[in-house]
Protein backbone atom coordinates (compact mmCIF):
# COMPACT_ATOMS: atom_id res chain seq x y z
CA UNK A 1 0.00 0.00 0.00
CA UNK A 2 1.51 3.17 -1.08
CA UNK A 3 1.27 6.17 1.45
CA UNK A 4 -0.47 9.40 0.67
CA UNK A 5 1.50 12.44 0.02
CA UNK A 6 1.12 15.51 1.91
CA UNK A 7 -0.77 18.65 0.33
CA UNK A 8 -1.91 22.27 2.10
CA UNK A 9 -0.53 25.56 3.47
CA UNK A 10 1.85 25.96 5.47
CA UNK A 11 1.22 28.39 8.19
CA UNK A 12 3.42 30.20 10.86
CA UNK A 13 4.53 28.83 14.16
CA UNK A 14 4.43 31.36 16.29
CA UNK A 15 4.96 30.97 19.89
CA UNK A 16 3.92 28.37 22.28
CA UNK A 17 7.22 26.59 22.42
CA UNK A 18 7.47 22.91 24.32
CA UNK A 19 10.90 23.10 26.22
CA UNK A 20 13.04 20.38 26.91
CA UNK A 21 15.50 20.29 29.70
CA UNK A 22 19.21 19.71 27.72
CA UNK A 23 21.37 16.95 29.12
CA UNK A 24 24.93 17.59 29.04
CA UNK A 25 27.31 14.59 28.68
CA UNK A 26 30.82 13.77 28.71
CA UNK A 27 32.39 11.48 26.30
CA UNK A 28 36.08 10.67 26.08
CA UNK A 29 35.69 8.42 23.08
CA UNK A 30 36.91 9.57 19.57
CA UNK A 31 36.07 7.69 16.03
CA UNK A 32 38.16 8.85 13.26
CA UNK A 33 39.09 7.14 10.27
CA UNK A 34 42.39 6.66 7.83
CA UNK A 35 42.23 8.15 4.80
CA UNK A 36 45.11 8.84 2.50
CA UNK A 37 46.94 11.99 2.73
CA UNK A 38 48.14 14.19 0.11
CA UNK A 39 51.48 16.71 -0.39
CA UNK A 40 51.65 20.24 -1.02
CA UNK A 41 51.23 21.18 -4.21
CA UNK A 42 54.20 22.35 -6.17
CA UNK A 43 52.58 24.04 -8.79
CA UNK A 44 50.47 25.96 -6.29
CA UNK A 45 50.00 29.72 -6.60
CA UNK A 46 51.74 32.20 -4.42
CA UNK A 47 49.90 33.71 -2.05
CA UNK A 48 47.06 37.23 -2.52
CA UNK A 49 47.70 39.76 -1.02
CA UNK A 50 44.47 41.54 0.05
CA UNK A 51 43.52 44.96 -0.67
CA UNK A 52 41.29 44.98 1.98
CA UNK A 53 41.99 44.71 5.61
CA UNK A 54 41.02 41.62 7.30
CA UNK A 55 38.04 41.92 9.70
CA UNK A 56 39.09 41.10 13.00
CA UNK A 57 36.09 40.64 14.43
CA UNK A 58 34.16 37.00 13.45
CA UNK A 59 31.40 36.87 11.93
CA UNK A 60 27.93 36.14 13.32
CA UNK A 61 26.75 33.29 11.19
CA UNK A 62 28.51 31.27 8.34
CA UNK A 63 27.38 34.00 5.40
CA UNK A 64 28.10 37.32 6.51
CA UNK A 65 29.41 40.67 5.39
CA UNK A 66 32.49 41.80 7.33
CA UNK A 67 31.33 45.40 7.08
CA UNK A 68 27.49 45.50 7.54
CA UNK A 69 25.71 48.85 7.04
CA UNK A 70 22.35 50.12 8.49
CA UNK A 71 19.56 48.79 5.55
CA UNK A 72 17.88 51.49 3.43
CA UNK A 73 14.59 52.95 4.65
CA UNK A 74 11.90 51.21 4.15
CA UNK A 75 7.69 51.65 5.73
CA UNK A 76 7.89 48.07 6.43
CA UNK A 77 9.13 44.88 6.44
CA UNK A 78 9.42 44.05 2.43
CA UNK A 79 10.54 42.35 -0.52
CA UNK A 80 12.06 42.76 -3.95
CA UNK A 81 12.78 40.58 -6.69
CA UNK A 82 16.37 41.51 -7.74
CA UNK A 83 17.22 39.50 -11.03
CA UNK A 84 17.22 35.80 -11.88
CA UNK A 85 20.67 33.51 -12.37
CA UNK A 86 21.77 33.31 -15.85
CA UNK A 87 21.99 29.41 -16.00
CA UNK A 88 19.06 26.72 -13.87
CA UNK A 89 20.75 25.16 -10.63
CA UNK A 90 20.89 21.33 -11.74
CA UNK A 91 20.76 18.70 -8.98
CA UNK A 92 21.23 18.41 -6.07
CA UNK A 93 20.45 22.21 -5.19
CA UNK A 94 22.82 21.74 -1.57
CA UNK A 95 25.47 21.81 -3.82
CA UNK A 96 25.51 25.10 -4.74
CA UNK A 97 27.16 28.24 -2.63
CA UNK A 98 26.21 31.67 -2.41
CA UNK A 99 29.02 34.51 -0.65
CA UNK A 100 29.76 37.48 -0.48
CA UNK A 101 32.76 38.09 -3.03
CA UNK A 102 33.72 41.80 -1.61
CA UNK A 103 31.37 44.86 -0.92
CA UNK A 104 28.20 44.58 -3.29
CA UNK A 105 28.76 41.48 -4.74
CA UNK A 106 27.65 37.59 -4.45
CA UNK A 107 29.12 34.83 -5.92
CA UNK A 108 26.96 31.65 -6.61
CA UNK A 109 29.47 28.75 -6.97
CA UNK A 110 28.10 25.47 -8.06
CA UNK A 111 29.09 21.67 -9.27
CA UNK A 112 30.03 23.46 -12.76
CA UNK A 113 29.02 27.11 -13.06
CA UNK A 114 29.67 30.30 -11.25
CA UNK A 115 28.00 33.67 -11.44
CA UNK A 116 27.93 36.67 -10.02
CA UNK A 117 25.36 39.71 -8.94
CA UNK A 118 26.78 43.11 -9.00
CA UNK A 119 24.35 44.63 -6.04
CA UNK A 120 24.68 48.21 -7.67
CA UNK A 121 24.01 47.35 -10.86
CA UNK A 122 21.37 44.92 -9.64
CA UNK A 123 22.45 42.44 -12.60
CA UNK A 124 23.92 38.93 -12.46
CA UNK A 125 26.20 37.68 -15.31
CA UNK A 126 28.03 34.52 -15.42
CA UNK A 127 31.55 34.42 -14.56
CA UNK A 128 34.70 32.17 -14.20
CA UNK A 129 33.90 28.56 -12.74
CA UNK A 130 35.82 25.50 -11.40
CA UNK A 131 38.33 23.90 -13.11
CA UNK A 132 36.43 20.73 -12.83
CA UNK A 133 33.06 19.86 -11.54
CA UNK A 134 32.92 19.25 -7.61
CA UNK A 135 30.21 18.04 -5.62
CA UNK A 136 29.84 18.37 -1.80
CA UNK A 137 32.07 20.98 -1.43
CA UNK A 138 32.84 23.30 1.56
CA UNK A 139 32.82 26.99 0.59
CA UNK A 140 32.91 30.09 2.67
CA UNK A 141 33.56 33.91 2.29
CA UNK A 142 37.05 35.41 3.41
CA UNK A 143 37.98 38.20 5.62
CA UNK A 144 39.62 39.75 2.24
CA UNK A 145 37.02 39.70 0.35
CA UNK A 146 37.63 36.26 -1.55
CA UNK A 147 36.01 33.33 -1.35
CA UNK A 148 37.66 30.04 -0.69
CA UNK A 149 36.69 26.46 -1.94
CA UNK A 150 37.90 23.10 -0.79
CA UNK A 151 37.00 19.67 -0.78
CA UNK A 152 34.37 17.72 -2.53
CA UNK A 153 33.92 15.07 -4.91
CA UNK A 154 34.27 14.70 -8.58
CA UNK A 155 30.72 13.49 -9.48
CA UNK A 156 27.69 13.24 -7.98
CA UNK A 157 28.00 10.63 -5.01
CA UNK A 158 24.62 9.72 -4.89
CA UNK A 159 24.64 8.63 -8.37
CA UNK A 160 26.29 5.58 -7.96
CA UNK A 161 30.10 6.80 -10.37
CA UNK A 162 32.20 4.16 -10.41
CA UNK A 163 35.23 6.95 -10.89
CA UNK A 164 34.12 9.75 -8.11
CA UNK A 165 37.59 10.49 -5.82
CA UNK A 166 37.46 13.33 -2.79
CA UNK A 167 39.35 16.12 -3.46
CA UNK A 168 42.29 17.73 -1.04
CA UNK A 169 42.47 20.58 -3.47
CA UNK A 170 41.52 24.21 -2.21
CA UNK A 171 40.99 27.56 -4.51
CA UNK A 172 39.83 30.75 -3.55
CA UNK A 173 38.25 33.24 -5.82
CA UNK A 174 38.71 37.05 -6.50
CA UNK A 175 35.91 38.80 -7.77
CA UNK A 176 37.75 42.36 -8.05
CA UNK A 177 37.46 43.80 -11.26
CA UNK A 178 39.66 42.53 -13.79
CA UNK A 179 40.50 39.39 -12.04
CA UNK A 180 37.25 36.97 -11.16
CA UNK A 181 39.42 34.38 -11.61
CA UNK A 182 40.20 30.81 -9.08
CA UNK A 183 43.86 30.23 -7.84
CA UNK A 184 44.78 26.92 -6.81
CA UNK A 185 46.13 26.91 -2.84
CA UNK A 186 47.35 24.54 -0.81
CA UNK A 187 46.00 20.91 -0.59
CA UNK A 188 44.27 19.67 2.66
CA UNK A 189 46.15 17.05 4.35
CA UNK A 190 43.20 14.41 3.96
CA UNK A 191 41.09 14.48 0.63
CA UNK A 192 37.49 14.83 2.28
CA UNK A 193 33.65 15.21 0.55
CA UNK A 194 30.78 17.26 2.64
CA UNK A 195 33.19 19.01 5.61
CA UNK A 196 31.84 21.59 8.00
CA UNK A 197 33.40 25.09 7.73
CA UNK A 198 34.07 28.02 10.11
CA UNK A 199 35.72 31.35 9.44
CA UNK A 200 37.72 32.38 12.94
CA UNK A 201 38.31 35.74 13.93
CA UNK A 202 41.60 36.14 13.09
CA UNK A 203 40.73 35.49 9.58
CA UNK A 204 41.97 31.36 9.34
CA UNK A 205 39.39 28.53 8.29
CA UNK A 206 38.14 25.71 10.22
CA UNK A 207 37.46 22.98 8.09
CA UNK A 208 36.41 19.32 10.00
CA UNK A 209 35.03 16.34 9.41
CA UNK A 210 33.51 15.03 6.08
CA UNK A 211 34.39 11.26 4.42
CA UNK A 212 36.71 10.41 2.24
CA UNK A 213 34.53 8.57 -0.72
CA UNK A 214 35.40 5.14 -2.12
CA UNK A 215 32.63 4.91 -4.55
CA UNK A 216 29.41 1.99 -4.22
CA UNK A 217 30.87 -1.67 -2.70
CA UNK A 218 28.40 -2.53 -5.09
CA UNK A 219 26.13 -1.19 -8.23
CA UNK A 220 24.35 -3.64 -9.49
CA UNK A 221 21.81 -6.64 -8.70
CA UNK A 222 22.50 -10.25 -9.82
CA UNK A 223 20.27 -9.38 -13.16
CA UNK A 224 22.72 -7.93 -15.50
CA UNK A 225 21.97 -4.38 -16.88
CA UNK A 226 19.21 -3.51 -13.73
CA UNK A 227 20.86 -0.87 -11.38
CA UNK A 228 19.90 -0.34 -7.89
CA UNK A 229 16.60 1.91 -7.39
CA UNK A 230 18.60 4.19 -5.06
CA UNK A 231 21.36 4.89 -7.96
CA UNK A 232 19.02 5.49 -10.29
CA UNK A 233 16.84 8.06 -8.22
CA UNK A 234 20.36 10.06 -8.22
CA UNK A 235 20.41 10.32 -11.57
CA UNK A 236 17.23 10.96 -12.71
CA UNK A 237 15.91 12.78 -9.80
CA UNK A 238 12.52 11.08 -9.34
CA UNK A 239 9.39 12.70 -7.04
CA UNK A 240 9.96 11.75 -3.27
CA UNK A 241 6.87 8.98 -2.97
CA UNK A 242 6.87 7.54 -6.52
CA UNK A 243 7.25 4.47 -5.58
CA UNK A 244 10.06 1.52 -4.91
CA UNK A 245 12.62 4.39 -5.26
CA UNK A 246 13.41 4.85 -1.76
CA UNK A 247 12.50 1.14 -0.60
CA UNK A 248 16.15 0.76 -1.32
CA UNK A 249 19.34 0.81 1.05
CA UNK A 250 22.55 2.65 -0.48
CA UNK A 251 25.51 0.65 0.15
CA UNK A 252 28.24 3.06 2.42
CA UNK A 253 30.18 4.73 -0.29
CA UNK A 254 32.70 6.22 2.23
CA UNK A 255 35.13 6.35 5.42
CA UNK A 256 33.58 9.37 8.08
CA UNK A 257 36.41 11.67 9.37
CA UNK A 258 37.01 13.36 12.54
CA UNK A 259 40.42 15.19 11.84
CA UNK A 260 40.53 19.12 10.74
CA UNK A 261 42.60 21.38 9.36
CA UNK A 262 43.26 25.59 9.72
CA UNK A 263 43.60 27.30 6.48
CA UNK A 264 45.71 30.23 6.92
CA UNK A 265 45.02 32.97 3.57
CA UNK A 266 48.33 34.49 4.04
CA UNK A 267 50.33 31.57 3.21
CA UNK A 268 47.61 29.77 1.37
CA UNK A 269 48.84 26.18 3.26
CA UNK A 270 46.79 24.16 5.36
CA UNK A 271 47.56 22.68 8.74
CA UNK A 272 46.31 19.85 10.69
CA UNK A 273 44.58 21.10 14.37
CA UNK A 274 42.72 19.02 16.88
CA UNK A 275 40.06 16.47 15.88
CA UNK A 276 36.73 16.26 16.67
CA UNK A 277 34.82 13.86 19.67
CA UNK A 278 33.24 12.33 16.76
CA UNK A 279 33.15 11.84 13.25
CA UNK A 280 31.23 13.43 11.48
CA UNK A 281 30.01 14.27 7.84
CA UNK A 282 27.88 17.58 6.47
CA UNK A 283 27.28 18.76 9.83
CA UNK A 284 26.20 22.40 10.72
CA UNK A 285 28.82 24.78 11.95
CA UNK A 286 29.09 28.75 12.89
CA UNK A 287 31.07 31.04 14.44
CA UNK A 288 30.23 32.22 17.81
CA UNK A 289 29.80 35.68 19.05
CA UNK A 290 33.18 34.77 21.27
CA UNK A 291 34.67 33.47 18.09
CA UNK A 292 35.04 29.76 19.01
CA UNK A 293 33.24 27.19 16.53
CA UNK A 294 30.44 25.72 17.10
CA UNK A 295 29.88 21.70 15.34
CA UNK A 296 26.52 20.39 15.56
CA UNK A 297 25.35 16.92 14.47
CA UNK A 298 26.03 14.92 11.67
CA UNK A 299 24.04 14.53 8.04
CA UNK A 300 22.43 11.25 6.93
CA UNK A 301 25.42 10.43 4.44
CA UNK A 302 25.98 7.64 3.14
CA UNK A 303 29.05 6.50 5.21
CA UNK A 304 30.82 4.16 7.75
CA UNK A 305 32.17 5.48 10.79
CA UNK A 306 29.43 8.01 12.22
CA UNK A 307 28.41 7.33 16.24
CA UNK A 308 24.54 7.40 16.37
CA UNK A 309 25.81 10.12 19.23
CA UNK A 310 27.67 12.31 16.47
CA UNK A 311 23.66 12.72 15.22
CA UNK A 312 22.37 13.75 18.72
CA UNK A 313 25.38 16.13 20.24
CA UNK A 314 27.24 19.24 18.92
CA UNK A 315 30.89 20.22 19.78
CA UNK A 316 32.84 23.47 20.09
CA UNK A 317 35.64 24.30 18.79
CA UNK A 318 38.64 26.49 20.68
CA UNK A 319 41.12 28.52 18.86
CA UNK A 320 43.07 29.27 21.73
CA UNK A 321 43.67 25.93 22.67
CA UNK A 322 43.13 23.87 19.52
CA UNK A 323 41.15 21.24 20.62
CA UNK A 324 36.91 20.15 20.32
CA UNK A 325 34.85 19.75 23.30
CA UNK A 326 31.80 18.43 23.63
CA UNK A 327 28.98 21.07 23.64
CA UNK A 328 25.39 18.99 25.11
CA UNK A 329 23.74 16.75 23.53
CA UNK A 330 20.06 18.14 21.66
CA UNK A 331 17.02 17.51 23.52
CA UNK A 332 14.71 14.21 23.39
CA UNK A 333 11.62 14.05 21.82
CA UNK A 334 8.76 14.47 24.52
CA UNK A 335 6.36 12.12 22.69
CA UNK A 336 3.88 12.64 25.56
CA UNK A 337 3.85 16.36 24.35
CA UNK A 338 3.69 14.98 21.02
CA UNK A 339 1.01 13.10 21.46
CA UNK A 340 -1.30 15.39 23.34
CA UNK A 341 -0.92 17.71 19.56
CA UNK A 342 -2.64 14.64 18.52
CA UNK A 343 0.22 13.38 16.76
CA UNK A 344 1.32 9.57 18.01
CA UNK A 345 5.12 8.84 16.91
CA UNK A 346 6.87 5.42 17.30
CA UNK A 347 8.57 4.65 20.39
CA UNK A 348 12.69 4.44 19.68
CA UNK A 349 14.99 7.27 18.07
CA UNK A 350 13.98 8.31 14.79
CA UNK A 351 16.93 8.67 11.66
CA UNK A 352 19.08 11.65 11.20
CA UNK A 353 17.48 13.68 8.09
CA UNK A 354 18.67 17.15 6.89
CA UNK A 355 20.30 18.63 9.85
CA UNK A 356 18.80 22.19 9.81
CA UNK A 357 20.11 25.38 9.36
CA UNK A 358 22.59 26.97 11.72
CA UNK A 359 23.37 30.67 12.71
CA UNK A 360 24.73 32.39 15.76
CA UNK A 361 22.95 34.64 17.82
CA UNK A 362 24.21 37.92 19.51
CA UNK A 363 24.02 36.49 22.69
CA UNK A 364 27.09 34.03 22.68
CA UNK A 365 24.51 31.12 21.78
CA UNK A 366 23.15 29.75 18.32
CA UNK A 367 19.93 28.91 16.82
CA UNK A 368 19.38 25.65 14.55
CA UNK A 369 15.95 25.91 12.04
CA UNK A 370 14.57 22.55 10.54
CA UNK A 371 16.17 19.97 12.27
CA UNK A 372 14.69 16.47 11.49
CA UNK A 373 13.85 13.08 12.39
CA UNK A 374 11.97 10.64 10.46
CA UNK A 375 10.78 6.81 11.12
CA UNK A 376 10.93 5.27 7.83
CA UNK A 377 7.11 5.39 6.03
CA UNK A 378 5.99 6.02 9.75
CA UNK A 379 6.35 9.43 10.97
CA UNK A 380 8.77 12.30 11.33
CA UNK A 381 9.11 15.54 13.53
CA UNK A 382 10.72 19.15 12.60
CA UNK A 383 11.65 20.92 15.67
CA UNK A 384 13.71 24.51 16.14
CA UNK A 385 16.40 24.24 18.59
CA UNK A 386 18.34 26.75 20.72
CA UNK A 387 21.87 26.83 22.47
CA UNK A 388 22.89 28.39 25.00
CA UNK A 389 26.80 29.24 24.71
CA UNK A 390 27.15 30.21 28.70
CA UNK A 391 26.14 26.59 29.82
CA UNK A 392 26.57 24.51 26.16
CA UNK A 393 22.80 22.91 26.33
CA UNK A 394 20.15 23.01 24.28
CA UNK A 395 16.33 23.52 24.23
CA UNK A 396 13.42 23.49 21.93
CA UNK A 397 12.02 26.67 20.94
CA UNK A 398 8.61 27.22 18.71
CA UNK A 399 6.16 24.37 18.23
CA UNK A 400 7.61 21.21 16.78
CA UNK A 401 5.90 19.95 13.70
CA UNK A 402 5.26 16.22 13.73
CA UNK A 403 3.37 13.72 11.18
CA UNK A 404 2.63 10.08 11.15
CA UNK A 405 0.73 7.94 9.22
CA UNK A 406 -1.84 5.01 10.55
CA UNK A 407 -1.22 1.98 8.33
CA UNK A 408 -4.42 0.72 9.61
CA UNK A 409 -6.83 3.22 8.93
CA UNK A 410 -4.97 4.60 5.58
CA UNK A 411 -5.19 7.94 7.23
CA UNK A 412 -2.30 10.63 8.78
CA UNK A 413 -2.20 12.97 11.84
CA UNK A 414 -0.25 16.17 11.99
CA UNK A 415 0.66 18.86 14.75
CA UNK A 416 -1.03 22.38 14.18
CA UNK A 417 1.42 24.91 12.48
CA UNK A 418 4.77 23.62 10.24
CA UNK A 419 8.14 22.75 10.75
CA UNK A 420 10.78 24.06 8.16
CA UNK A 421 12.55 21.87 6.27
CA UNK A 422 16.03 23.61 4.55
CA UNK A 423 14.64 26.80 5.58
CA UNK A 424 16.77 30.14 4.26
CA UNK A 425 17.80 31.31 7.39
CA UNK A 426 19.81 34.21 8.28
CA UNK A 427 21.04 36.44 11.37
CA UNK A 428 20.32 40.24 10.58
CA UNK A 429 22.58 43.38 12.26
CA UNK A 430 20.29 43.91 14.96
CA UNK A 431 19.91 40.18 16.56
CA UNK A 432 16.84 39.15 14.62
CA UNK A 433 16.69 35.96 13.08
CA UNK A 434 14.88 35.94 9.29
CA UNK A 435 13.31 32.38 8.75
CA UNK A 436 11.92 32.45 5.25
CA UNK A 437 10.55 29.62 2.96
CA UNK A 438 11.85 25.75 3.60
CA UNK A 439 9.44 22.37 2.88
CA UNK A 440 6.94 20.98 5.91
CA UNK A 441 7.48 17.33 4.92
CA UNK A 442 10.51 14.82 4.24
CA UNK A 443 9.81 11.63 3.23
CA UNK A 444 6.69 12.53 1.04
CA UNK A 445 6.79 15.90 -1.02
CA UNK A 446 5.56 18.44 1.59
CA UNK A 447 4.43 21.70 0.45
CA UNK A 448 7.31 24.56 0.26
CA UNK A 449 6.63 27.58 1.57
CA UNK A 450 6.53 31.28 0.29
CA UNK A 451 5.86 32.65 4.26
CA UNK A 452 8.50 34.01 6.14
CA UNK A 453 9.16 34.70 10.01
CA UNK A 454 11.31 36.24 12.24
CA UNK A 455 12.60 35.07 15.44
CA UNK A 456 13.26 37.49 18.85
CA UNK A 457 15.67 35.71 20.43
CA UNK A 458 15.75 38.50 23.62
CA UNK A 459 11.80 37.81 23.89
CA UNK A 460 12.15 34.42 22.60
CA UNK A 461 8.76 35.06 20.08
CA UNK A 462 7.78 34.75 16.69
CA UNK A 463 7.12 37.97 13.68
CA UNK A 464 5.23 36.84 10.67
CA UNK A 465 6.70 38.64 7.86
CA UNK A 466 4.83 39.90 4.72
CA UNK A 467 5.22 36.34 2.05
CA UNK A 468 7.62 36.42 -0.50
CA UNK A 469 6.81 36.77 -4.18
CA UNK A 470 6.67 32.83 -4.55
CA UNK A 471 8.01 29.65 -2.53
CA UNK A 472 11.54 28.41 -2.41
CA UNK A 473 13.60 26.31 -0.23
CA UNK A 474 17.59 25.52 0.11
CA UNK A 475 19.01 28.31 -1.54
CA UNK A 476 21.51 30.82 -0.81
CA UNK A 477 21.30 32.82 1.39
CA UNK A 478 23.60 36.16 2.09
CA UNK A 479 23.50 39.22 4.55
CA UNK A 480 24.60 42.05 2.41
CA UNK A 481 26.55 45.21 3.73
CA UNK A 482 23.38 47.54 3.98
CA UNK A 483 21.79 45.11 6.11
CA UNK A 484 19.44 43.83 3.88
CA UNK A 485 19.37 39.96 3.22
CA UNK A 486 19.97 38.00 -0.39
CA UNK A 487 17.93 34.86 -1.15
CA UNK A 488 19.01 33.18 -4.06
CA UNK A 489 18.43 29.84 -5.93
CA UNK A 490 16.86 26.34 -4.37
CA UNK A 491 13.43 24.59 -5.19
CA UNK A 492 10.18 26.04 -5.88
CA UNK A 493 8.76 22.48 -4.98
CA UNK A 494 6.84 20.17 -7.33
CA UNK A 495 4.42 20.45 -9.43
CA UNK A 496 1.15 17.87 -10.12
CA UNK A 497 3.24 15.64 -12.32
CA UNK A 498 5.93 15.41 -9.61
CA UNK A 499 7.95 18.22 -11.46
CA UNK A 500 10.70 19.95 -9.58
CA UNK A 501 10.17 23.69 -10.12
CA UNK A 502 12.66 26.34 -9.40
CA UNK A 503 12.05 29.95 -8.13
CA UNK A 504 11.91 32.39 -11.15
CA UNK A 505 13.97 35.49 -9.51
CA UNK A 506 16.35 36.23 -6.79
CA UNK A 507 14.66 38.37 -3.91
CA UNK A 508 15.81 40.92 -1.64
CA UNK A 509 14.83 41.34 2.24
CA UNK A 510 14.24 44.78 3.65
CA UNK A 511 13.92 45.17 7.48
CA UNK A 512 11.81 47.65 8.37
CA UNK A 513 13.72 50.61 10.12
Amino acid sequence: MSTPRRSGSVPSRRSGPIALAATVILLTSACTAASPSASPDPSASPPFSPSVEPDPSPPSGPIVDPNPSPPPSTSGPAWEEVGSLTKPQEWPLSDYHALLAGTGRVLVVGPKTAELWDQGANAWRGTTALNKPRYEFAAIALADGRVLVTGGVNEEPRGGGEQAQSFSSTYVYDARPGHEEWTKVGLLATARTAPSIARLPDGRVLVAGGYFYTGPTEGRVDAPGIELAAYHAGTTRAAPGSGPLYDVDVPPSGYALATAELFDPTTGTWTATGPMKYARAGAGAVTLADGRILVVGSSDANVTGIHADAYRTAEIYDPSTGRFSLAGRLPDIDLAAIGKLGVTLPDGDPAAGPNGELVALADGGALLIGHLGWWKHQAEIVRDLRFDGATASWVEVGQPHAWAYDEAHSSSQSTPGSGRVRAQVASLIDGRVLIAGGEDGYQYAGTTASTAELYEPTTDTWIDLPPMPEPRAQGGVVLLHDGSVLLVGGSGGWDQEGTATRPTSAVRFLPAR
